[in-house]
């Protein structure tokens, strides 16, 4: 009787793995993307189900995890970009789309529409600060207490110079 109960928590756990992965694969659905955890799912299938007798050569293997580890530089590199080129804004003028960013969920809210014209609301501000969303690669503008998304700044200008006009009194004693 314990390898009946044995046979049906297997069956039972391979369910769940292949909800988890159906879900997973969903998620990248439409995206064209494999990600790090897909690419490794990948690799390890290949050696599941490999023939004995005509293993996988291992210089492909190496080979595929150097693309994988340069695949991870890259992104660091292009999410440094990213940031510099944020972190570069502050203090700056910009337009934005008024879709402030959604912390919950970690993406841009709904987009704001203009009544008068039927389109998206722009607003303008100083950029304060700058913070980045690591987990999504995302660079987010603070401007009049929201955070925004990078990527929905139209317009960048630099804030003209405020002179300061000294006065001057000129007094005499009588």
């Amino acid at each position: 009787m314990s390898s009946i109960n044995a046979q049906a928590t297997l069956t039972q756990l391979q369910n769940n793995t292949n909800l988890i992965n159906f879900q997973h694969g969903r998620a990248n659905l439409g995206t064209g993307k494999l990600d790090r955890n897909g690419f490794v799912q990948l690799i390890l299938a290949q050696l599941q189900f490999q023939d004995p007798t005509n293993p996988q050569d291992s210089s492909q293997m190496l080979s595929q995890q150097l693309q994988l580890e340069q695949a991870d530089q890259m992104k660091d590199m292009v999410n440094a970009s990213k940031f510099s080129q944020a972190g570069s804004m502050v203090g700056k003028t910009a337009s934005v789309i008024d879709a402030p960013w959604d912390f919950t969920n970690s993406v841009s809210g709904q987009t704001n529409i203009n009544p008068t014209t039927n389109k998206p609301a722009v607003i303008t501000g100083t950029i304060d600060s700058v913070q980045f969303d690591t987990a999504h690669g995302k660079a987010l503008v603070k401007i009049n207490g929201n955070y925004y998304d990078l990527d929905k700044v139209q317009n960048l200008s630099t804030p003209p110079a405020t002179t300061t006009t000294g006065t001057s009194t000129t007094g005499g004693a009588s």
